[in-house]
This record gives structure tokens, sequence and C-alpha cells, in this order.
């Protein structure tokens, strides 16, 4: 599979993924979003924040614009924006015809030129890293059934839809 088409199946799984997720985080209830537990972020609704920061900031960086965040800090604005900015990035892939080109980028932590490729599959890593936090950080407070978001259950189900 020639890598643009990787790339747009591995968007389209950060949106499935994503899906599956806050629809078994809005079943529990919207104070378990915002209880404290012990992992990098105080508690889930920061980590799902911070997810969504991460795909704009990266996103941002693709289309060589400014950071911009249209999205206000309220659980409902940051649990909607997550599924658009994840939607915004499949188009977004969908729209391009190569991501070799280059794009810098600085940090506090880094500096360099990483292709678009790799800026897509670094953010899209960075978001299923934080899917996992946000699992775990569900059964520290007795959150059940959550969801599967692996890679290969995605490939399952669309499989399924061939």
């Amino acid at each position: 599979m020639e890598e643009i088409n990787k790339i747009k199946e591995l968007v389209n799984y950060n949106l499935w993924a994503n899906k599956r997720l806050l629809t078994w985080l809005k079943t529990n209830g919207q104070e378990s979003l915002t209880k404290e537990c012990q992992s990098s972020f105080s508690n889930i609704l920061n980590t799902v924040n911070h997810i969504l920061d991460g795909q704009i900031f990266y996103y941002c960086i693709l289309k060589e614009q400014p950071l911009e965040r249209s999205w206000e800090n309220t659980i409902e604005e940051i649990l909607k924006g997550l599924i658009e900015q994840s939607e915004v990035f499949v188009d977004y892939i969908k729209s391009q015809k190569s991501l070799h080109e280059f794009r810098f980028l600085k940090t506090k932590t880094l500096e360099g030129n990483f292709t678009q490729s790799e800026l897509v599959q670094h953010c899209m890593n960075h978001s299923t890293f934080h899917r996992g936090q946000i699992i775990t950080m569900g059964h520290q407070l007795g959150l059940t059934k959550a969801p599967s978001t692996d890679m290969l259950f995605f490939f399952i189900q669309r499989n399924k839809l061939l």
C-alpha cells in the first residue's frame, strides 16, 4: 500500500478510535471526566483536551498556519472538538496528493524538519498513547466496559464493510 494510503488509514483509525472512546466516556456521566486520578494529567477531561490540543498543533504545522483553537474549554466543546478535529485531519489527508513536503517544527524540547507524513504519524501515535491513558484512568475511577480502540479491531470492522 502506498504511503499516502497508509496515512489515510491511520487518520481514519484515529477518528474511529476517538469516537469509540468518547461514546464510552459519555455513557459514564460527565462527573467521571473531572474526577481526580493518577496519570500524566489530573483527570480524563484534561487528557482528552491534551489530545485535542496536540491534533490542533500538528494540523496547524501541516497547514503552515498560526496555531488557532476554535473550541472552548467546556466539557461539551472539548468532546465535540476532538471529533471535529479528527474529521478535519481525515479531510486534509484526503485532499493531499503527497505528504513528502517538509515542515519545520520547533517546540521547547525539539526542533527539526519533518515530512508531513512523519508529523501525521507522530500526531496519531500521540493520540493513541493518551487514549490508552484514558482507559487506565477510567479503570482507576471504576468505569467498566471500556471499548477496544486497538487498530486491529478497526481493521476487522473496516473489512466487514468491504
